[in-house]
């Protein structure tokens, strides 16, 4: 995925009214500072992470909430190399919302990110 990919599918989110423009917004520079980060132009896989991170910051935004991860997901990502990572990128999220997200929302953005940035930073490069 890279950031015309990106740009197309949050498009059809936010013409479709799933998504408003801040979280459009958001998205993309996360997925930017991403790239940076991985020192890439494409990121292998990142269609959930970044199809979910719009979605979660309109639930947000709408009062909506969701269940978090199995407790047994979470502990196989918090013991991942990339989570620290991971939690980095959140927090970025986080402070670009201006305020906090909810725990649910942010552990699957953490095994989400988690995973993206395995897949991307092995060999990938």
């Amino acid at each position: 995925m890279n950031v015309q990919d990106l740009k197309d599918r949050l498009n059809l989110l936010l013409e479709k009214c799933l998504i408003k423009q801040k979280e459009y917004d958001i998205a993309t520079i996360a997925f930017e500072r991403l790239l940076k980060v991985l020192n890439k132009h494409d990121i292998e896989q990142a269609e959930m992470l970044f199809t979910h991170l719009p979605m979660a910051l309109n639930r947000i935004e709408k009062g909506e909430e969701v269940e978090k991860p199995a407790v047994e997901l979470m502990e196989e990502v918090k013991n991942s190399i990339y989570f620290p990572m991971a939690k980095e990128h959140v927090f970025y999220i986080e402070n670009r919302w201006g305020a906090p997200l909810p725990e649910g929302e942010k552990e699957f953005l953490y095994m989400h990110y988690t995973n993206v940035i395995n897949l991307n930073s092995q060999g990938g490069q």
